[in-house]
């Protein structure tokens, strides 16, 4: 009787695992990849697609893939279960999340939450709505929530929830133009004081062994993104069009409004920032997330991130985008001196 042997194939690819379906704030990775790049730096990077988000922290801890991008909050939370995650780099600052809702709901504040269908979209979401509203003296019998995972839109559309967490340059602008109504938003980080929406910040991640054992690579991967970040922020349209073509179903008004409205916050430098790694570990300690002691900040490196590359263009309004009368920020213009 023959023997049959089987070939174990190896691939050549480096694997990187996306935090949800292909969208407008992955476009710097797709523009590394479609300008030639990342192969310049000897990676060939399979780009990989995730059905269920909450997935991405444990398929990477267990070097199933080699890398990922995914929100601070989690990396630090996998940290607590025991998936040790490094994070090398920063890919979207501070995009302000909260419960969005259609206007006509009337809800100013915490209090008119009170009766109304609150969607989330994983357990971290449930315990801090929970949390706000234990701050207010609400019950959970006065309330309810519904796991609806990344699906806030259309469970909004559907009737099933009022009110849901969002992005409020994603999930916003997303029932805004579907529903045709106008839409609020109760921002998360204002209601609970936080000074910063760092919590959903998300971070490029690798297993530690992976990032350990491959620096020479994590180091081209972000010399990569470097450059395909500063071409996406000074040249937007040419960026957009790089992504749309990598991912024609997002050739649409309403992703091209949502890509206009992530690129304020897209990470310039790529940079871990150490304020938001403290200030997210504490939110989680007083969420009771974190049951485990450790430094949060262990966790994240820049020692990797290239400083390559300076913006050519300068600010649309010195010192900040609000008018300069109103702006905290604006730069007072010298008083010119006039000879008799």
């Amino acid at each position: 009787r023959r023997k049959l042997t089987m070939t174990i194939y190896k691939t050549t690819k480096t694997t990187f695992q996306l935090n949800w379906y292909a969208n407008p704030y992955h476009t710097p990775l797709f523009v590394a990849q479609s300008k030639g790049w990342l192969l310049e730096e000897g990676i060939d990077l399979a780009i990989l697609e995730a059905c269920s988000p909450s997935d991405v922290t444990e398929v990477v801890g267990a070097g199933k893939v080699d890398m990922g991008m995914k929100a601070m909050i989690h990396v630090l939370a996998a940290k607590d279960r025991g998936i040790d995650l490094t994070s090398f780099g920063t890919i979207l600052d501070e995009p302000p999340t909260g419960l969005i809702f259609k206007k006509y709901m009337n809800i100013k504040g915490i209090e008119d939450l009170r009766g109304k269908n609150i969607g989330y979209i994983d357990h971290f979401g449930k315990i801090m709505v929970d949390d706000l509203m234990k701050q207010a003296g609400i019950p959970q019998t006065e309330y309810k929530m519904v796991r609806v995972g990344m699906n806030v839109t259309d469970a909004i559309m559907r009737g099933e929830i009022d009110t849901g967490i969002g992005f409020t340059n994603f999930q916003r602008i997303e029932l805004e133009e579907l529903s045709g109504e106008p839409v609020g938003m109760l921002r998360i980080d204002e209601l609970d004081g936080l000074g910063c929406c760092c919590f959903c910040s998300i971070q490029f991640v690798a297993s530690d062994e992976y990032y350990k054992n491959n620096i020479p690579k994590i180091e081209g991967f972000m010399r990569a993104l470097r450059r395909a970040m500063d071409l996406t922020i000074e040249y937007p349209d040419e960026a957009w069009d790089i992504m749309c073509r990598a991912n024609p179903r997002l050739n649409t008004p309403l992703y091209t409004k949502i890509f206009q409205r992530t690129l304020p916050y897209f990470s310039r430098d790529l940079l871990n920032v150490e304020r938001d790694w403290t200030k997210v570990g504490d939110f989680c300690k007083h969420l009771d997330i974190l049951k485990n002691d450790f430094d949060q900040n262990s966790i994240w490196t820049n020692e990797h991130v290239s400083s390559t590359g300076t913006p050519s263009v300068a600010p649309v309004t010195a010192g900040g985008v609000l008018p300069p009368k109103t702006s905290p920020f604006a730069v007072t213009p010298e008083p010119v001196a006039i000879e008799a």
